[in-house]
């Protein structure tokens, strides 16, 4: 109980203010067997305020004929996370094929909570090739990535610098291996800005849930990968945050309720 408590009066401090409209594609990172679990709670709660939304999976739909999900569905990949990496590129590659009807793509896992308004808030019209995310600055020196649990945004402009196709502009990181850290070498290459969404002193994308970072119960690897100092309690998270993840579908429906819903009572 105490701990919706906390997530509860959490939500009060998130912005409602007004934004431009950036019309945002999510890319929604999935395997088969999350279908119907978590793709779809996460169709039913904050997907549909992206502008338009497609889950990500390579697996035979015939097992989920009942499922009434936007799929897209590759093929000549495993379903695994092994060859996440690949999985993403591929999809990358049929999404520069086609015209480009949105300003941003948003590229995020299926058990990760998005709140659109402060995205919306953030994101803006520019000529500059740019993503943003959680910027994950490891200490044994290697370059900087994106953290891919939290989520990235990239601008058409990027985007097009990875025309004709990634296997010609992107050929070294298109192999199975880490999705996150390979798709932000691929934009590193291709002069693509990685901005880490820093609001003061806090980071607005989070690659780990909203009680995590209250209660500062943090692993090895975010302390190791980490810019920024951490904080306990409300001072955890800025009131601008955008994503959490390893959210479960409990949480993903109470925030439903308690944002949105409860408002609307």
């Amino acid at each position: 109980m105490t701990t919706t408590l906390y997530l509860f009066s959490f939500l009060l401090l998130f912005s409602n203010s007004s934004s431009s409209h950036q019309r945002i594609y999510c890319l929604i990172k999935t395997f088969g067997q999350n279908l119907a679990t978590r793709a779809l709670t996460v169709h039913q709660t904050w997907a549909h305020r992206c502008d338009k939304h497609v889950f990500l999976t390579a697996t035979n739909l015939t097992k989920w004929n009942n499922i009434s999900l936007p799929i897209l569905n590759l093929f000549d990949v495993g379903d695994n996370y092994l060859e996440l990496s690949i999985k993403v590129f591929d999809a990358l590659n049929i999404i520069i094929q086609q015209p480009l009807d949105f300003d941003w793509l948003l590229v995020v896992d299926d058990d990760t909570y998005i709140i659109m308004e402060n995205l919306r808030q953030l994101l803006y019209q520019t000529s500059k090739p740019l993503a943003f995310g959680h910027l994950f600055a490891p200490k044994n020196g290697a370059p900087t990535h994106l953290s891919g649990g939290a989520g990235y945004a990239i601008n058409t402009v990027a985007l097009q610098r990875m025309l004709p196709n990634l296997q010609t502009t992107c050929s070294e990181w298109y192999v199975p291996g880490m999705e996150d850290v390979y798709v932000s070498r691929c934009l590193q290459h291709l002069n693509v800005s990685l901005d880490g969404a820093i609001d003061g002193i806090h980071h607005r994308f989070y690659p780990l849930e909203f009680m995590n970072m209250y209660k500062m119960e943090l692993p090895k690897w975010f302390s190791d990968y980490n810019l920024l100092k951490s904080y306990s309690g409300f001072n955890c998270c800025s009131s601008q945050s955008i994503t959490f993840h390893y959210m479960t579908r409990e949480w993903m429906n109470f925030i439903e309720w308690a944002r949105y819903l409860h408002d609307n009572k």
